[in-house]
Formats: structure tokens, sequence, C-alpha cells
């Protein structure tokens, strides 16, 4: 009886500590780190003093960086192995977080601290990414990437909120220390990751076949307009925690208005599995981009913190909806052979040109009004947009039958 007992705690624990649990685990506290001080990293530059465009250009650092250095570690990763780079991005990027705060006011001195910060920031991710892929690709294991993904979301919800809850005490400076103890938690939890062979490559941008993809007209006006959608999302991606200091929000409200925002994502992963059965990627996105219309014209018409507790919500429609299909429609615009091609290009528009364009433009028009007429005239170009994408992309897409 006694040795039955031993027997299930040793299967319980082996359980626990099962290679598919140490993974989710990565990917709440790894997303945990970001959902810490990427929502709030424009609020802390301007309590460093950085005003208007200038901190535009300081946030985008992180996205330049991740266009430009992310191959290069994927070349690093392909030599030296993406588990010990996934290491060493990790304890980098979280002794860098500590010091971070102790950067000068300097513009120069913050920029130069954000782009070390982000050169070993960025890689974290999409290395966990390839890890994770590797990981589930063995014809053995019947989970897939997006069941261990769909940890990362409730990951963010869980960072944003326990700074939220932490800055009134600590300051803001909190939410870069607490990022460096979730980027060691999840380092603790990779050193029990098993070993995996190299099934997927590090490097996520490829751009072989590009002119063969370029052919694809249709393919083009969605990149464009997945471009127009980033840059105006980047309002509320970069600047929420700004608009919220601006109506009056408390610390507490804004960590969590971020919580929900993160929270809101968890039910739109299964809900986009089961509308891509019922219906088309173009279909899904234009949904998603009348969603984000309507999310940011709500911001420009409430003083009240807590209606934007509620706004939130609508983040599972404009973002989770809106990869998702993002890139079921750019698989299904190119031949199989040139798809990581497609999702580079992808990458490329939506977190490179359209993070950083909406990064300088918004603080460009937040140094001349208030982020609620920011918010309105970037809804009246997303409801424009959703307008052409009903003339181009539902036109050329057959919804099927419910």
């Amino acid at each position: 009886m006694a040795g039955g007992v031993i027997g299930e705690g040793r299967l319980s624990v082996s359980r626990i500590w099962s290679d598919t649990n140490n993974y989710r685990a990565a990917f709440v506290f790894g997303f945990a780190a970001l959902g810490c001080w990427m929502p709030l990293f424009n609020l802390w530059l301007e309590d460093r003093g950085v005003k208007g465009i200038y901190i535009g250009y300081i946030a985008s650092i992180p996205w330049i960086v991740m266009l430009i250095v992310q191959p290069l570690w994927g070349m690093l990763a392909d030599k030296l192995g993406k588990k010990r780079c996934f290491d060493i991005s990790l304890i980098m990027a979280a002794l860098l977080s500590l010091l971070l705060p102790l950067t000068t006011r300097g513009k120069l001195s913050l920029a130069g601290g954000t782009f070390l910060f982000a050169v070993f920031q960025t890689p974290v991710l999409p290395l966990l990414d390839s890890l994770t892929l590797d990981y589930t690709t063995d014809k053995d294991r019947s989970i897939t990437y997006t069941h261990l993904r769909f940890w990362g979301a409730p990951g963010f919800a869980i960072g944003a909120l326990l700074t939220g809850f932490l800055i009134p005490a600590w300051g803001v400076d909190t939410a870069f220390y607490l990022s460096a103890v979730f980027l060691m938690i999840t380092f603790l939890f990779a050193r029990l990751f098993g070993t995996n062979h190299s099934l997927v490559p590090a490097a996520d941008l490829s751009f072989r076949g590009l002119g063969e993809i370029l052919k694809n007209r249709l393919l083009l006006v969605f990149l464009g307009m997945i471009m127009i959608v980033s840059v105006a999302q980047a309002s509320s991606s970069f600047f929420l925690t700004i608009y919220l200091k601006e109506i009056g929000a408390s610390s507490k409200t804004t960590g969590i208005a971020i919580g929900v925002q993160g929270f809101s994502e968890l039910p739109f992963y299964f809900v986009a599995a089961w509308l891509l059965r019922k219906t088309t990627a173009a279909s899904i996105l234009i949904i998603s981009i009348f969603g984000t219309a309507l999310r940011l014209y709500l911001y420009s018409v409430t003083n009240d913190p807590q209606h934007v507790i509620g706004i939130e919500t609508l983040n599972g429609i404009t973002w989770t909806l809106l990869w998702i299909a993002a890139v079921e429609f750019v698989n299904e615009q190119v031949p199989a052979a040139w798809r990581a091609t497609g999702q580079s290009l992808l990458w490329a528009m939506y977190y490179g040109a359209g993070a950083v364009l909406g990064n300088i433009l918004t603080s460009a028009l937040y140094e001349k009004m208030a982020m609620k007429k920011v918010f309105g005239i970037n809804s009246l170009i997303i409801l424009i947009v959703g307008l052409l994408s009903l003339f181009t992309l539902l036109k050329k897409s057959k919804i099927k039958k419910l």
C-alpha cells in the first residue's frame, strides 16, 4: 500500500516537472517579464524627462534592434546551440534590466541603455519559440506549439498586474526590477528543458524568394494595410499608460487595465481556431480591423479610467484574432516553399515598420495634442482601412458556410 502511494507520488511529481510543463512555465514567466516593462516603457521615459517625439525615437529602438539583431542571434544559435544562446540572452537581459533604471536622464544615455537592453531582451521570446517548435515537432509528441504559446497571454497579464500594484510603493523603475526576477525564473525552468534535436532554424527572418512573393498584389496590399493598422495600434500598445495618466488613472488602475488586456486574449485563441474552420482569414481580419477602429474611438470619448478597463476586453478581437488571422492569410497567399519568407515579411511590416513608425508618429502628435485626440485620428485612419479591406481582402476571398 505504502509502495503504491510512493509510486503515485513519484508519478505526480514527474508529471509536474515534465518537459511540457517546464515549457509552459517558461512562456508564463518569459511573457510576464515582457508584461512588466513593455506597456510602461513610454511612461518610464516620460518620467525620466523625455518629451514628445523623443519618446517615439527611443521607444522604437527595441523594434529596430529586433529586425537587425535577430538574424545575427539566429546564426549564433545555429553555431553555438539555441539553448546556450537562450540562457545567455536571459541572464544578460536580467542583468541589464536591473541596470537600466540606473541610466542617467540624458537622451543619449537612455538611448544607449535601451539599445544594450534590447540586444539581449528581444531574442528571448523568438528563441523560446524556436526551442518550443523543436520540442513540439518531435513525432512522438501530441502537444502543439499553440497549446504552449497560449500560456504567454496570462503570463503577460500577471506581469502587468503585479507591476501596477507595486509601482505606488516602489516607483516606475519597479517594472525593470520585476522583469529581471521573471527572466531569472524563466532561466531556472529553461535549465530543466530536455535535449531536443534542432528541427527548426533559429533565425526567424528569411528573405529568400522575396522577388517571387512580391508578384502577389493582394499580398502586397494586405502587408500595406497591416502596417497601417500597426502604426495606429502603436498608440494603444505603447502609449496607453500615458493616456491613462492623462485622464487621472492611478497606477493600480493602470495595472488592472493592462492585466485585463492580457487575460482577454485567452478565449480568443479558441475562438480563432473555431472561426478559421467556419470562415476565411480575410473575414476575421476585417472584423478585427473594424474592432480596432471601435476600440480607438472609445478611448477618444472617455475620461473615466474605469471605462478603459472595459475597453481592454476588446484586445482579444483587436490583437489575438488579428494576428492569428494575419498569419493564416499570409500562409494562404504564398507557396509552401516560401512560407518562412512570407511570415518574415509579416513580422517586418507589423512589428518592424509599423511599430517604429507608430511610435514616432504617435509621439509627434502627442507633442501637439492630448492622447484622446491622437486616438480619435487613429480611429478614423483604421476605419478607412477597414472600408478599403471590404473591397480588397473580402472581395478576393470565398466565405465558408457556417
